[in-house]
């Protein structure tokens, strides 16, 4: 039974210092109670705008939600913010949603969170980065993880480089925001995979931004010149894009190869300009697949714990057909 008169505890020790009042605002778009509709309510944790792939990917589960019939409350936080997303997470708990779908922005910070939708018997699915959950407790109340494969992204950048220099090649890795279960992944995909003879000469965080990454990677090909950079592995298309521009203006176009993660239209058509060497898909379009596990659990049916999406890479080529069959949603 739903114990409704527990205080909502603070869920991470990076909000150990917010009020117990604080932990209760809201900070979703509307009123998340289910007791003014049918449908069933499903709180959502969102990251919120943070380039192409989040666009496509938070409009993709919205546009999902609604036509499976739910009612989804959409949270988003901004520039990262888990105290926000815990604010949010908490709120949802108090209004007693059907289910909550967590999008979350640091990997770890969750367990007295999920604590409490356990004790109030609210499931959770988790999607696109995994979190790191300590205790038991707290594992009880995660159903699902849906989303594609981060390791496995990050094993693309790595073969394909190994392909494109048997021989060997130094470059660098631009990282995403530090903490995050995504970078982690990604990295560790890298290192599964990566030759012995492929240098990393460092590795920068250029916080999925277009701008910094173009700065930073200016900052490297200044720096290890002497070493002859052979390739750039960004962890996403904006970084990406970024480094094409650096690599560009030190008249390297050709000479590095850059390699990205995620597949937006513009890191495709890129590709395609010779700007980029190879694009691995992060797929965001998963709507339907998580709309489809929550309700199949809400429904009473089993669900499997772990549903990964399959996701493609690119060429030149492939991406030139991607691009002319005009399918793509991001």
């Amino acid at each position: 039974m739903k114990n409704w008169k527990k205080a909502i505890a603070i869920c991470a020790s990076a909000a150990a210092m917010a009020s117990m009042a604080a932990c209760g605002g809201g900070s979703s778009n509307g009123d998340s109670s289910s007791s003014k509709s049918d449908k069933k309510t499903i709180g959502f944790v969102a990251v919120g705008p943070e380039g192409g792939f989040r666009t496509a990917n938070e409009n993709d589960l919205k546009k999902a939600f609604e036509d499976a019939g739910f009612d989804l409350v959409y949270s988003p936080t901004q520039n990262n913010d888990q105290q926000k997303q815990i604010q949010a997470f908490n709120k949802f708990v108090n209004d007693e949603v059907d289910a909550i779908v967590l999008s979350a922005t640091n990997d770890s910070g969750w367990d007295d969170c999920l604590e409490n939708a356990a004790e109030a018997e609210i499931p959770v699915f988790t999607v696109d980065r995994n979190i790191d959950i300590k205790s038991d407790a707290a594992k009880k109340a995660v159903v699902s993880h849906i989303g594609p494969s981060n390791v496995w992204a990050g094993e693309q950048a790595a073969e394909f480089v190994n392909k494109s220099f048997p021989d060997g090649a130094n470059g660098f890795i631009l990282e995403g925001p530090a903490g995050l279960s995504v970078v982690t992944d990604r990295g560790t995909g890298w290192d599964n995979k990566a030759a012995s003879n492929i240098k990393v000469l460092e590795s920068q965080s250029a916080n999925w931004s277009t701008d910094e990454a173009k700065t930073v990677t200016a900052g490297l090909l200044d720096k290890y010149k002497s070493d002859n950079p052979q390739f750039i592995f960004a962890q996403n298309d904006e970084m990406g894009l970024g480094a094409a521009q650096a690599v560009d203006a030190a008249g390297l176009k050709g000479k590095v190869k850059i390699i990205t993660i995620d597949g937006t239209k513009a890191a495709l058509q890129s590709l395609v300009d010779g700007d980029l060497s190879y694009v691995i898909e992060y797929n965001p379009i998963f709507g339907k697949e998580t709309a489809n596990a929550v309700k199949d659990y809400l429904d009473g049916k089993s669900v499997e714990s772990d549903i990964e999406i399959e996701s493609k890479t690119f060429d030149a080529d492939s991406a030139k057909e991607a691009l002319d069959a005009g399918t793509r949603a991001y």
